[in-house]
């Protein structure tokens, strides 16, 4: 594994690295100085085939995006035996280890590189930021807003697709009895809504993939490609 600060790059190359990903290009677009200290605080990862990236039990305030190659969530099979059985693959674009952070609770899989990807590249972003509600010191408030608005959004989409799968499960429709914010926007409020409906909503998420990682959601021949959205944290 070899871990590099995203300021030992040229800084063209990272924009257009950056680019593509909606919390970076969202933060830039609203103040180029709140992008410069996010940047600070985040580094890229390479892994080479087959290597582990964190492990369950681990605990950190890392959230991460796959910027090249795949990699497979991995969760120790129920009961013992001899080796840990593949739940997902997370494949560029992806954004995952977000439950922990938002829960503050230890990872509850292994996260490995693919052994068939030639390079694996993933950029790790330091979370402590976004943590504290209530400092505005390096991060302002609409920068905070664009974090857990980016949260929300891709938590409530993955939900939104298990719940496209398995409509009848008793937790396909517990992330739409969440009440959405409705107060005044851009606000302090709005910020603590947002952060509260985040927590939720990973909880929520977390008790799903507890049904994948035992099994009582998917048989052995079951494609595990078609999961995509199943990445614990």
């Amino acid at each position: 594994m070899e871990i590099t600060p995203l300021s030992n790059y040229p800084r063209d190359a990272v924009d257009r690295l950056l680019n593509v990903i909606h919390l970076f290009r969202d933060i830039r677009a609203s103040s180029e100085w709140q992008y410069d200290v996010l940047l600070k605080r985040s580094r890229l990862t390479s892994l080479a085939p087959g290597e582990k990236l964190f492990a369950a039990g681990d605990m950190d305030q890392w959230v991460y995006f796959l910027l090249r190659g795949e990699l497979h969530v991995q969760v120790e099979p129920q009961g013992g035996g001899p080796t840990e059985r593949p739940l997902a693959m997370i494949r560029p674009g992806e954004l995952f280890g977000d439950l922990a952070m938002l829960l503050a609770e230890p990872r509850s899989a292994d996260v490995v590189a693919s052994p068939t990807s030639r390079e694996t590249l993933v950029l790790g972003v330091d979370c402590t930021l976004f943590t504290d509600l209530e400092d505005f010191s390096l991060l302002h408030l609409p920068t905070k807003l664009v974090f857990y608005r980016n949260m929300v959004h891709s938590l409530r989409w993955k939900l939104e697709v298990y719940r496209s799968k398995y409509p009848s499960h008793e937790l396909a429709n517990s992330h739409r009895k969440l009440k959405l914010y409705t107060g005044p926007k851009n606000s302090r409020e709005e910020l603590l809504a947002l952060a509260d409906q985040a927590r939720a909503l990973a909880r929520i998420l977390l008790d799903w993939n507890a049904e994948f990682g035992s099994g009582q959601l998917v048989d052995e021949k079951s494609d595990m490609s078609d999961f995509l959205e199943s990445m614990l944290s």
